[in-house]
């Protein structure tokens, strides 16, 4: 058997004088963390303007005192960007595509107007929608009261 890789290590030294010692080159685990959240942010931007973006839910709250025995829900936009022309017109296309069971897909009417937030009600389901920078709706939020 040949012992020479193990024998050449052995007698390799790093002279005393040396300025810079040589490191490994593997990548540490955050900075690998790190790409791939910067690739995924990256490819989320996207065509980012060309379509309707996705809601992501994130978290469901016990609803507001005022209907003490329904569910709530909160989601994070991709984009605030390349929603609906309404704010009715944007709650018809979420229940459609927004992914959360039992939000009706009719009779949404404008209950209320503030900035650039609008909510929107249809039977037991109100929604919270926003307007975005190009003048488009899309939901952000919403509540069931039972």
């Amino acid at each position: 058997m040949n012992n020479e890789p193990a024998n050449l290590a052995a007698r390799m030294r790093e002279p005393a004088a040396a300025p810079v010692r040589p490191t490994s080159m593997a990548l540490h685990p955050a900075a690998f963390g790190g790409c791939i959240v910067a690739c995924l942010l990256a490819s989320s931007a996207c065509g980012s303007g060309s379509a309707q973006s996705a809601a992501v839910p994130v978290t469901a709250a016990p609803a507001s005192p005022a209907c003490p025995s329904g569910s709530a829900f909160a989601l994070s936009l991709v984009s605030d960007r390349g929603g609906q022309p309404a704010p009715a017109a944007a709650a018809a296309w979420f229940a459609r595509h927004g992914g959360v069971a039992g939000v009706p897909a009719r009779g949404w009417r404008e209950a209320s107007r503030h900035g650039r937030g609008a909510t929107v009600r249809s039977g037991p389901v109100t929604l919270h929608v926003v307007q975005g920078p190009d003048g488009t709706w899309q939901v952000d939020s919403g509540n069931w009261c039972s």
